[in-house]
């Protein structure tokens, strides 16, 4: 390729700012990788043992959030249906292959992780120090799908310090799986639910999905 010469000299300094932004490039994302992996490992050990999924470190001017996500692969998809049952094609996409969808996914990350209990959004919701608005717009809010979502909706709505917020969302989310693992369940025994039918339930999604955890960080200038 020809080289084109020039006595220009604001084309020579565009060119050598340039090479030298390209340079600055390099050695500050290779800097970022470094400052995030140890943002990781400090906030992947301030979670564990915890019921939150995601914790937040302030700058000056600026905050980053680590979060935790499940990442659900197929193995055995044929038992999607032994699974689900009735309720199949609700959570689950049939393309050239068959894939959970976004809802399937979360619930039977829930199944594997062993994240469900029994309880009742209404009555967390009734206890919180706010009014009676704010309590009927939580209800409609939470719903489980998205943790940082209920978490924000928690503390702007209910009032509620960040760290309890994410309790209460990791708990909500709880809840709202147990309650569809029981409609499931029902939905394919004649509106029974079991123990027995629960354990073989959990059987299947162990042989069927393997779930694994990443790390998420993002980073924003609060400036």
């Amino acid at each position: 390729m020809e080289t084109v010469n020039t006595n220009d000299i604001n084309i020579k300094e565009i060119v050598d700012r340039m090479t030298k932004i390209k340079a600055e490039e390099k050695t500050l994302s290779e800097e970022y990788t470094l400052l995030q992996a140890q943002l990781q490992m400090i906030g992947e050990s301030d979670l564990e043992n915890t019921k939150r999924k995601s914790v937040s470190y302030l700058g000056n001017g600026s905050k980053a959030t680590v979060t935790i996500a499940d990442k659900v692969a197929s193995i055995l998809p044929a038992l999607f249906k032994d699974i689900f049952g009735k309720a199949y094609s609700d959570l689950v996409t049939e393309k050239h292959t068959v894939e959970l969808n976004a809802e399937g996914k979360r619930l039977v990350a829930s199944i594997w992780n062993g994240d469900y209990c029994s309880g009742s959004v209404e009555e967390i919701v009734s206890k919180l120090d706010c009014d009676e608005k704010a309590k009927k717009s939580l209800l409609k809010k939470l719903n489980g799908k998205n943790y940082e979502t209920d978490k924000k909706n928690l503390i702007k709505l209910g009032g509620l310090d960040e760290e309890t917020a994410g309790d209460y969302a990791f708990l909500i989310s709880e809840i709202v799986a147990y309650d569809k693992i029981q409609l499931i369940i029902k939905l394919n025994n004649q509106g029974v639910f079991s123990d027995e039918a629960f354990e073989q339930l959990k059987l299947n999604v162990n042989a069927a999905v393997c779930v694994e955890q990443s790390t998420k960080i993002t980073v924003e200038d609060m400036s």
